[in-house]
């Protein structure tokens, strides 16, 4: 059995946010605080000494050499490509939130949501899962991560999954007995539905969406 500790690191301009932060996730034996710094450029100096599974990191976090925001999720991931990065953040505006989740980011926090969530975001993200605290979800409905197929009619559903199978509308149309017409529109209306545009995302975001393979609803 691995019992390997999570090793994480904390980063945040505001001395009470970083000890309520690691006060959170001391109630949890297998994650490692590795240390807890205000700017970074303290960070960098942590992270180039000690190994870090997971970052938990203020988005605004001026001060430091590397600066702070996008530039800085874009530095670290260049520097770190093997560390997990968990945002926390007060911005409400669904634009940024998209500009920081496309950093691919493992978890995105918001700081009006208790303090709990940061433990959640870690094992969600050792466990390779993104994870978004309440008032981020409820900010970015059409986020990839937060569709639903559920609303989806059972012959949509069927058709994107045998899109994203790899099976063209004509294949599909003969498969099922339909036009190829009715075909495309079920296709067309299941996207609409998730908030989808391009086949290039639909495929992106299959596994997430739940169509990896067929429905036998008919």
């Amino acid at each position: 059995m691995n019992t390997k500790p999570f090793r994480v690191a904390v980063a945040d301009d505001h001395p009470m946010v970083r000890m309520g932060i690691e006060s959170s996730l001391d109630a949890f034996p297998m994650i490692q605080v590795i240390g807890a710094v205000a700017d970074s450029s303290e960070l960098v100096a942590l992270l180039d000494a000690q190994p870090c599974d997971v970052l938990i990191t203020d988005f605004a976090m001026p001060g430091g050499a590397h600066g702070d925001g996008l530039q800085l999720l874009d530095f670290l991931h260049a520097r770190y490509p093997g560390m997990l990065i968990v945002v926390m953040t007060g911005i409400d505006q669904p634009v940024m939130i998209q500009a920081i989740l496309s950093r691919s980011v493992a978890g995105l926090l918001s700081k009006a949501d208790d303090v709990s969530h940061v433990a959640l975001a870690v094992t969600a993200a050792h466990a390779n899962r993104r994870y978004l605290s309440p008032t981020i979800a409820a900010l970015s409905p059409s986020l990839p991560g937060q569709r639903r197929t559920t609303q989806l009619s059972p012959r949509e559903h069927q058709v994107l999954s045998l899109y994203v199978g790899g099976q063209s509308i004509s294949a599909i149309a003969e498969q099922l007995q339909l036009r190829k017409q009715t075909v495309s529109t079920q296709k067309v209306s299941g996207m609409a539905k998730l908030g989808i545009e391009r086949d290039a995302d639909l495929f992106k975001y299959a596994a997430e969406l739940g169509l990896t393979g067929p429905s036998d609803d008919r």
